[in-house]
């Protein structure tokens, strides 16, 4: 691994009454082996979070929101003052989630040697190291990422796969990206932005990466839940429907048909387990899906 390389890397957390993880977080960042400036975007904690940062780590850049200004949003200030600032490299990385120290070095080392990708994800495991987070799993499993698996388990492993998506927990991403894609869609407050995101990346010819070789850990085991609730899930269905929205490469007609099957295939599903008022979320995020579909459509035509 080279010790050599010497490009700028900003860290850009976005806190939100995050005090339970943020120590972790914050910490394992200044002891990485790769020197990075970290930004944080506070979205308005109640909780102690501003408080204990401005305590315990005063050598952080630390920008203050009054109210929550969603993922997206407040991702995208700390993102345009990393690239004032001369970043080459962004690392997002979420609050519940900590790095070991060699993970950014081992990143920018493979994004160097891979300039066709734009955004490079470590593995991400649970916040005990003993298993893979549930819901990144399912962006590696044989459907999404054919060879990953097998390639670990027989050992031999590329140091890079190729995949449509993986969530934006833990993303490097480098500055020809942004300059290219643009930033995150403030469009929606929460979800789905990071869809979007990478939608437009693959759309701008940019490939999305993921890295046996390092990792993150990643504290959500109560959020867990398995693939049958996982389709009855309300707040699950709605990202399913926003990355439809967002997404590039659909036609505007193709969205409306994709969102109307989707839905009526979960409604009709709640319907047979009994799942009565379910079912009638389910059409109520098909006619949302269409409203945002109609302003979306008009906003970048």
């Amino acid at each position: 691994m080279s010790e050599q390389l010497s490009q700028k890397v900003h860290v850009i957390v976005v806190t939100y009454n995050g005090i339970e993880w943020i120590d972790k977080c914050l910490g394992s960042l200044e002891r990485s082996v790769y020197p990075v400036e970290i930004i944080v975007i506070d979205n308005g904690s109640e909780d102690g979070t501003l408080e204990f940062i401005e305590k315990n780590y005063q050598n952080i850049d630390l920008i203050k929101s009054n109210k929550n200004l969603g993922f997206g949003a407040a991702n995208n200030i700390g993102i345009k003052k990393a690239l004032e600032n001369g970043s080459e490299y962004i690392f997002l990385l979420n609050q519940d989630a900590w790095i070991e120290s060699t993970t950014i070095r081992i990143l920018v080392n493979i994004a160097e040697k891979n300039t066709k990708f734009g955004i490079i994800s470590p593995m991400h495991l649970d916040r005990n190291g003993t298993a893979l987070d549930y819901l990144f799993s399912t962006y590696i499993d044989s459907s999404q990422c054919p060879d990953m698996i097998s390639d670990i388990y027989l050992r031999k492993e590329k140091e890079l796969y190729s995949l449509d998506m993986v969530n934006a927990a833990a993303w490097l991403v480098s500055k020809s990206v942004f300059r290219d894609v643009g930033y995150f869609d403030d469009l929606f407050f929460m979800y789905g932005e990071d869809d979007n995101f990478a939608d437009r990346t693959i759309y701008h010819g940019y490939e999305i990466g993921v890295t046996p070789k390092t990792c993150i850990y990643h504290d959500r085991e109560d959020k867990m839940i398995n693939q049958k609730e996982a389709r009855l899930d309300y707040s699950t269905q709605l990202k399913r429907m926003k990355r439809i929205v967002l997404n590039p490469n659909i036609t505007y007609f193709g969205k409306q048909y994709l969102l109307f099957r989707k839905s009526m295939s979960d409604a009709l599903l709640n319907i047979q387990t009994g799942h009565l008022k379910a079912s009638l979320k389910n059409l109520k995020i098909f006619f949302l899906g269409c409203y945002y579909n109609i302003r979306y459509h008009n906003h970048y035509k």
